[in-house]
């Protein structure tokens, strides 16, 4: 039963890996709208993930995480996200969803093991792999105007079409001595983006060949690869251990870091530039001309460098409370394969929350084993637009529902509901709220010496 569950989990997320219905303007600039990359777990309360450690969840944010895993885990989560956008001109409502990750991690030395052995090890290690969205490229824009001084040009219309995007597939490795954690994640950034641009004069898109004007058609696809990389670090600083138990602790504060160098990924272009006498109704352009075609041409975009600390206040079983900072050098970033007329700023992300278990041990009220989650946030989006940064700010909570399966191994469906503003005062603002769900299976006879008597 349990292998026909992640079956079903896995063709799921493979049907959700298709794109999204996106309208977003703003991921036309540089390779898309960020997506963030901590899971369902971490989203109720905030999205802190440098300082979040669990034994049977996953964080891929923080690599060191994994060596607290007590069970192989499976991890799939998808999200669902409405926008409302609104300009001083019009406004728009959209729908859009996609698979939030999809992830395995296990520890390299099997609990069940140590208790068979009566020993153990000060040592543990983790490893994992993930496929994650991690940028998203959709949006669908319409300006009109009219060109000063020329009347008889009547009105002109541009349109500016974007889709695509690009995911992260990520190893992850790590290892613990006694409270002190290490880890690194290793990773493939791939995707495509497709950028489109059109300029018609007039009212109509049928004109006759004495029209003395000219349309333009410009269409961009981008195809991106490259490796990445980024350290972890986690530290538990013990408050107090169980009674009678030295090796098991009941309240920790842990500290935890994260950080990676900028990363130069590959990129290769095709472009094509029509110029034409207009558009007849069947969609063909009128007398065209190719201004220009490329193929193949190959450039540089080089992402940012970052950092993040962390500090969560645990107590086992009952609560967890804390807070996140991370700061992004997007001030280095350069997109050789699109030149853009906007520019990047160095950004900060703050981060709190608070996760609650009112009963972790009830056996006859179920809704006391729920874990409650709660949090807020407050990040700066990098994109400089008219002269003003974006800010993205909003709100969290979130539950987690554990399930006892087959083997009595307990697994979690995590739900977390985000709500928030992102550009306050700018050109486009949006409201959003987005859900994800996520599942979380476990299972920890994986890596188990049977023994025979």
């Amino acid at each position: 039963m349990k292998f026909q569950l992640s079956f079903f989990l896995l063709l799921v997320a493979g049907t959700a890996m298709a794109q999204p219905k996106l309208n977003s303007p703003y991921s036309r600039y540089g390779i898309g709208d960020p997506v963030n990359q901590f899971f369902a777990a971490q989203a109720g309360f905030g999205g802190q993930s440098a300082a979040f450690h669990d034994p049977f969840h996953l964080n891929l944010v923080n690599p060191a995480s994994y060596a607290h895993l007590r069970a192989t885990t499976l991890e799939v989560g998808l999200f669902a996200k409405n926008s409302a956008y609104q300009s001083s001109e019009s406004s728009l409502n959209n729908w859009s969803g996609n698979l939030a990750y999809l992830a395995l991690g296990f520890p390299l030395r099997s609990p069940i093991n140590e208790v068979l052995d009566r020993t153990k090890s000060p040592w543990q290690f983790g490893m994992g792999i993930a496929l994650t969205p991690n940028s998203l490229v959709g949006y669908n824009v319409e300006t009109r105007d009219t060109v000063p001084g020329m009347p008889d040009l009547g009105e002109v219309q541009n349109t500016f079409e974007g889709s695509g995007g690009t995911y992260r597939f990520t190893w992850s490795n790590a290892v613990k001595y006694k409270r002190t954690a290490l880890g690194l994640n290793l990773g493939w950034i791939f995707g495509k983006n497709t950028f489109e641009n059109e300029t018609l004069f007039g009212d109509g898109l049928t004109w006759g060949d004495s029209f003395p004007t000219f349309n333009n058609n410009y269409r961009d696809d981008i195809r991106l690869s490259g490796f990445t990389w980024n350290l972890g670090l986690q530290h538990d600083l013990v408050l107090r251990y169980a009674q009678n138990d030295k090796e098991t602790p009941t309240r920790w504060i842990t500290i935890g870091v994260t950080g990676e160098g900028k990363h130069n990924i590959n990129s290769t272009a095709d472009r094509i530039f029509l110029r034409s006498r207009g558009r007849l109704s069947n969609g063909q352009y009128q007398n065209a001309d190719t201004l220009l075609f490329e193929t193949g041409a190959r450039y540089t975009i080089t992402l940012p460098a970052s950092f993040s600390l962390g500090l969560q206040y645990v107590i086992a079983n009952k609560l967890r409370i804390g807070a996140q900072y991370r700061y992004e050098g997007w001030s280095a970033f350069k997109n050789e394969a699109r030149p853009e007329n906007i520019r990047y700023r160095n950004s900060s992300a703050f981060s709190a929350g608070i996760e609650f278990i009112p009963d972790y041990a009830s056996y006859n009220k179920y809704l006391k084993r729920v874990r409650l989650r709660a949090g807020a946030y407050y990040r700066q989006d990098p994109r400089i637009i008219d002269g003003e940064g974006l800010d993205d700010t909003g709100l969290t909570i979130g539950l987690g529902f554990p399930l006892v399966l087959p083997r009595q191994q307990t697994s979690y469906v995590n739900a977390a509901l985000e709500a928030g503003k992102l550009g306050a005062g700018s050109p486009v603002e949006e409201t959003y709220f987005r859900i994800t769900v996520g599942f979380t299976l476990n299972d920890n006879s994986w890596f188990y010496k049977r023994r025979f008597e």
